[in-house]
């Protein structure tokens, strides 16, 4: 089958595709199979035998069997993702710190803070890179990252990158609770090699006052993003106002009101505040008409392409260097450097060139959510955006700029669709009106907010910029609630597997391929992925609703169970206050989208509950045992309200399986373990197995 000539030229004008394309894959495949490092030296090796071999044969040859030279080279670069993807993980490393924290000969750890601290209701957190750890015998060097969560008190919130801390208590892995749909936190936080946290009280920690660690830099960009921060509160007096104009300027987003977050979330226009290439794109236009005049000779070119260059990094630094706004600075660092060298780069190219690199620098990036969306929203755009602008083009002039950039904004929608169902299980259809009110006020007040720190010094202009902000962002946020509030514009309970993503974001590629380019191909594809989509969709329909399960969480907050019949589900809950509330709905929304619920009702624990399918019994000290009886229970629920001493409860009735959940603590854990090891019933512990996922059918 031969290839359509627009796929051929995009695959011609863009080398970087396939380097790409295999890195990703060689990455996806040792996340999942964890091959050891002779396996993938021989791997590669053998990778690299076979491309001296093709090259060895007579170029004739060569240029017959091209595509043999392209999946070599492929897997070339998958050979590639798998041995970089075992070498950039941190607990691979021979001197990686969970080798050395034994918590009975532990004594101590030395820290250096490597971030800004970090706000939380009621403590304060700090990201710390582990030097060395003192054992009973000997101070050991060790590498690693550290969350550090502390008392709330001055001398850990103005905490600087740089600073030295040592504490006494040994940190612990951070593991996955195995709550249904829970965010996976191990990869989260292995992509900033970091793999252990701690909860610390006064006396546990102490500030040294040795000579600071070599972070010049990284002071230097907290200080600064502090010195933008009172400068912001300074002239922007509304609370709100200044935590979103903080948001959308340097990405700063614990000042963030977040039901003003969830709002940009529900209409689409979450992207406004968090930094992205738009807000590059936008500094970059700037600087390139501030720099405008030294464009005629070749030096000063050159000089203020490099400074517009270091600007625009210092800005990416100053945001958090996420790997989102990491690619779109390298990606406008290429189109700088094409301006100087007076070629065009191509945008398609440069967008796989960015992505590679990226991820030669940190392969556990391709699992980031913002590098996904900022990724595919670019792409979406080269590949789409300018068909339909050319579809919108026949409209008045004074239009054309609302439209074009409603083909843009739709562009960008296209192949982050599949992302935005799977991770928000949400569709904000008003994305059209949203986008189109929020991109150009953002703009306005980015601008502003640019102008208050360079101008907002002087009283009369830091006034007058100040009061032009606080109202363009009151005067945003009151229409983006306002549009929030229209009937029928948020679809939500979309509920998407990875499967199905998957399937629909090539789905979408085909028929992209296919109107645009008028292939038949395409057409033909599209229609195979229809149907395959449409009989992945009914057969996840069909097993949903047979579905029967009972999940008891993993969490030391709560005692909390759902059981789960069809898309219906009910669960069952110790949660008094508000804030266990809170905490009850970020177990239970994973839950309902793994599970796809529809309904759901909440109830209040009760010391027997008794279910369609099966019955459980929850002992509880301030209730006596019920009379015995020869109906047996299925579960037996062992949480922090049960007595020590638990034989009554299991003489009562016959007990099939008891679960020890994450709240009991560990004397009445081990004396209920040895009396159920008594008795001969089986057990499940939580907390040595993580929580309890058991299907009734």
């Amino acid at each position: 089958m031969r290839m359509h000539p627009t796929l051929i030229r995009y695959w011609i004008r863009t080398p970087f595709l396939l380097p790409l394309a295999g890195l990703i894959a060689g990455i996806i495949m040792q996340a999942n199979l964890q091959l050891n490092l002779t396996a993938l030296g021989s791997i590669l090796a053998g990778c690299v035998f076979c491309i001296f071999l093709f090259f060895s044969l007579p170029l004739r040859v060569r240029f017959r069997q091209s595509k043999l030279g392209y999946w070599i080279a492929f897997l070339l670069f998958w050979a590639t993702g798998l041995l970089l993807t075992q070498l950039k993980d941190i607990r691979n490393q021979k001197n990686w710190l969970g080798n050395f924290i034994n918590e009975e000969s532990f004594q101590s750890l030395e820290l250096v803070v490597v971030q800004d601290p970090v706000e939380r209701t009621k403590t304060i957190r700090l990201f710390g890179k582990a030097t060395s750890v003192k054992t009973k015998n000997k101070r050991i060097p060790v590498t690693g990252n550290v969350l550090i969560y502390v008392p709330k008190k001055d001398s850990c919130r103005f905490a600087l990158p740089g600073d030295r801390l040592l504490i006494h208590k040994a940190p612990v892995l951070i593991e996955l609770t195995g709550n249904p749909g829970e965010i996976n936190w191990v990869r989260h936080y292995a992509q900033e090699d970091c793999t252990h946290r701690v909860f610390l009280k006064e006396g546990e920690y102490a500030f040294l006052k040795k000579e600071k660690y070599n972070y010049r830099l990284a002071r230097f960009i907290s200080q600064l993003r502090q010195y933008i921060l009172r400068r912001l509160h300074e002239t922007i007096p509304d609370k709100s106002a200044a935590g979103l104009a903080a948001a959308l300027l340097i990405g700063y987003r614990q000042e963030l009101d977040p039901v003003i977050n969830q709002s940009y979330s529900n209409t689409g226009v979450v992207h406004i505040i968090a930094i992205s290439g738009m807000h590059l794109a936008l500094i970059g236009w700037l600087l390139q008409q501030i720099f405008s005049p030294f464009q005629k000779n070749r030096i000063t070119q050159l000089l203020s392409q490099l400074l517009i260059i270091a600007i625009i990094w210092l800005f990416s630094l100053l945001a958090g260097a996420t790997p989102s706004v990491l690619r779109a600075a390298l990606s406008f660092s290429i189109a700088t450097a094409g301006i100087f060298f007076e070629r065009k780069p191509n945008s398609l190219n440069s967008l796989f060139a960015a992505g590679f690199f990226l991820l030669l620098l940190q392969p556990l990036w391709v699992w980031d959510l913002g590098f996904q969306l900022s990724f595919l929203a670019v792409l979406s755009i080269l590949l789409f955006g300018k068909t339909l602008q050319q579809f919108s083009s026949d409209v008045p002039k004074w239009l054309n700029q609302p439209v074009q950039l409603m083909a843009v904004t739709t562009a960008a929608q296209v192949l982050t669709l599949p992302l935005t169902l799977y991770y928000f299980h949400q569709f904000p259809a008003s994305f059209f009106l949203s986008n189109l009110i929020a991109i150009p006020l953002s703009t306005c007040i980015l601008y502003v907010l640019i102008a208050i720190l360079g101008f907002g010094f002087i009283p009369v202009m830091g006034l007058v910029l100040g009061q032009t902000a606080t109202y363009l962002i009151q005067l945003m946020n009151q229409l983006i609630q306002w549009i929030e509030k229209l009937p029928g514009f948020i679809w939500t309970q979309l509920y998407w597997t990875v499967p199905e993503t998957i399937l629909l974001t090539f789905l979408l590629l085909a028929a992209g391929h296919w109107l645009i380019n008028q292939s038949k191909t395409g057409f033909y594809y599209t229609t195979f992925l229809v149907c395959l989509l449409s009989s992945l969709q009914w057969y996840e329909l069909q097993k949903r609703n047979k579905q029967s399960q009972l999940v008891i969480y993993n969490t030391t907050r709560i005692t909390s169970f759902t059981w789960i019949r069809g898309k219906t589900a009910i669960s069952f809950t110790t949660a008094k206050d508000e804030e266990d509330s809170i905490h009850l709905r970020y177990l239970t929304k994973p839950c309902e989208a793994t599970f796809q619920v529809r309904q759901h009702q909440f109830n209040a624990l009760a010391p027997i509950v008794a279910l369609p399918d099966i019955n459980l019994m929850i002992p509880d000290r301030s209730r006596v045992p019920p009379t015995s009886s020869a109906e047996p229970v299925h579960f037996l629920l062992v949480s922090k309200m049960a007595p020590f001493e638990g034989l009554g409860w299991l003489k009562a009735r016959p007990v099939q399986l008891a679960v020890l959940d994450a709240t009991l603590g560990t004397k009445t854990r081990n004396e209920w373990r040895r009396l159920l090891e008594k008795e001969k019933i089986p057990f499940y512990d939580i907390r040595v197995s993580g929580a309890f996922v058991h299907s009734l059918r």
